[in-house]
């Protein structure tokens, strides 16, 4: 059962070892344990770690993505290590209040290890209507041609006119490759485009996220692995 308290995103300082180097992620607030190997995002089961290009990748924070008052998707953002190690060199001491936050998020989004967002959908959607959205949150970061290639690009990648509730997509980026994938990493397809990997993440954690309860959920879970 998942364990709640307060605020969404405090991870458990005794334990974040288990979040970066083992197979448990252990946070409480509206994102909990449930099970030795997953958690709770808003009451959806999440998993603690994935293995998507070849990389394990550890779950740092997430949220809720609502859209007209309805529960869309969660959000679950996951990275390798390497790149938690590396930001906690630069922004040690960081607090999920901090005005730096912003600077955080960039370099975390421009990094080259492997990081994944994971959309966990919480109704039935037409795909079309998640690959018009995504398109449009991208188009001012990265221009129409590149934001309209990623829409044919993740139509493409869902193969049918509906995602139904419980449906998964993974979105991968590793150097400025980006993968795709309805099963966990397995049988991704990929496309390549300069600019579109960071394009992805400020999507969810820039100044104007998509789900500020991720983007919340984020900040705070890295707070707390800085504090560890």
């Amino acid at each position: 059962m998942a364990i709640k308290a307060a605020a969404v995103g405090v991870a458990v300082v005794a334990i974040i070892a288990a979040i970066i180097m083992g197979p448990s992620a252990f946070l409480v607030g509206d994102i909990g344990i449930s099970g030795s190997n997953n958690l709770t995002v808003d009451g959806v089961v999440m998993p603690s770690q994935i293995n998507t290009s070849g990389t394990l990748q550890n779950f740092i924070g997430g949220g809720l993505r609502m859209k007209w008052g309805f529960k869309v998707y969660v959000v679950g953002i996951y990275s390798d290590p390497k790149v938690m190690t590396s930001l906690k060199k630069k922004y040690s001491g960081f607090g999920a209040n901090d005005s730096n936050l912003s600077d955080l998020a960039t370099d975390f989004s421009k990094s080259k290890p492997a990081k994944t967002v994971l959309l966990r959908f919480q109704r039935g959607v037409a795909a079309s209507d998640i690959s018009d959205a995504l398109g449009e949150a991208l188009k001012p970061k990265v221009g129409a041609a590149t934001s309209d290639d990623f829409q044919k690009f993740i139509l493409d990648m869902v193969g049918g006119d509906r995602l139904e509730k419980g449906s998964d997509i993974y979105i991968t980026c590793k150097g400025e490759k980006l993968s795709a994938s309805l099963t966990g990493g397995k049988d991704a397809s990929s496309i390549s485009i300069k600019g579109l990997c960071p394009a992805i993440f400020e999507v969810y954690l820039g100044d104007k996220a998509v789900s500020p309860q991720a983007k919340k959920g984020f900040a705070e879970g890295v707070a707390a692995i800085m504090s560890s």
